[in-house]
């Protein structure tokens, strides 16, 4: 059960802030979350930051909210393709208060551009993923992998993918998919792999260890619709694993290099998806030419360069803050 606030949590001043900013930036609807958000506030204060970095969109909302009036400076930062998404009512006051953020950071530029072209002080800045370990090739048995790591929620679409690829299972035997991930989805999924090819595609569960799964994967294929960053995309790469995708923007296409490191399926279809996928399980040297490619990536976006753009931002924001 959630606990009740303390009266230092909703005082006065406290309430007063934060209604006056979502009366002002029209975001009454969030007046009803407004214990809440008096509470978020007071836990944010007493560890008494420098910066606030908030995470994924409705989070950014209520930490935009809660600081109202503090002088505190927010980094937003968008996990998703914001350009793609509705927060439903959320949707004008996530507007409204990034206008308010000192910063939002989005993991592609054409987020960015978007965001701020509705008034955000917005900049991209890729996902500082860690390159792989050497790891040790796992025994296969003599089967081969087409391997994924998703939510397994409507927006990854698991279901178009279990579909594509039972679809072309008989015509490759050697050939299993391995579904490693959780969500909503993954009762609904089970029931659908014992109706369609229940010994060749498995749901294996949440994997701490990405790069062990991906380890000697033949392929790896992801269906969603919606991507902002795609580290799953970015992790297979790195360990050299050929990417089919769907074409989720952007983010998708500034990963994989169609032709060059996987391949793009540009047609929203199920029988697109299959035919990309046996294009590529059929043709093991066009494989091995992608494989060899892949790990580029970790050279295309590095580590290092995230962490950069970070301090660099963390050091402009420090310096308008400190000057007000």
């Amino acid at each position: 059960m959630p606990r009740a606030p303390t009266g230092d949590e909703i005082d006065h001043t406290t309430i007063v802030s934060i209604v006056n900013l979502l009366a002002d930036a029209r975001c009454t609807q969030l007046i009803s979350d407004i214990t809440t958000l008096a509470m978020l506030r007071q836990e944010i204060l007493t560890s008494a930051p420098d910066v606030v970095v908030s995470l994924i969109d409705r989070t950014n909302v209520r930490v935009l909210a809660a600081m109202a009036e503090t002088n505190l400076p927010v980094i937003a930062c968008e996990q998703t393709d914001a350009r793609r998404t509705s927060l439903g009512p959320w949707q004008t006051a996530r507007e409204e208060l990034y206008r308010r953020a000192a910063a939002v950071v989005a993991p592609d530029p054409a987020i960015a551009q978007w965001l701020a072209a509705k008034g955000a002080r917005a900049i991209a800045i890729a996902n500082p993923l860690i390159a792989p370990p050497r790891l040790e090739p796992r025994s296969e048995n003599g089967r081969r992998r087409v391997v994924t790591l998703s939510r397994l929620s409507s927006e990854k679409r698991p279901e178009f993918l279990v579909r594509s690829f039972a679809s072309i299972a008989a015509g490759f035997p050697e050939w299993d998919l391995e579904i490693h991930g959780n969500g909503p989805q993954r009762n609904m999924l089970e029931h659908l792999v014992e109706k369609l090819a229940p010994d060749r595609i498995r749901i294996c569960g949440f994997s701490n260890d990405p790069y062990r799964v991906l380890a000697n994967a033949g392929v790896f294929v992801s269906a969603s619709r919606i991507e902002g960053f795609g580290n799953a995309i970015w992790e297979a790469l790195a360990c050299g694993v050929p990417v089919v995708a769907m074409d989720a923007g952007p983010p998708v296409r500034r990963l994989v290099r169609h032709g060059i490191d996987g391949a793009i399926v540009s047609q929203n279809t199920m029988a697109a998806l299959a035919h990309a996928l046996a294009t590529v399980m059929r043709d093991e040297t066009q494989r091995r030419a992608y494989a060899s490619r892949a790990p580029e990536v970790v050279e295309r976006f590095p580590f290092e360069a995230a962490l950069e753009q970070w301090d660099e931002l963390f050091r402009a924001i420090s310096f308008s803050y400190s000057a007000r």
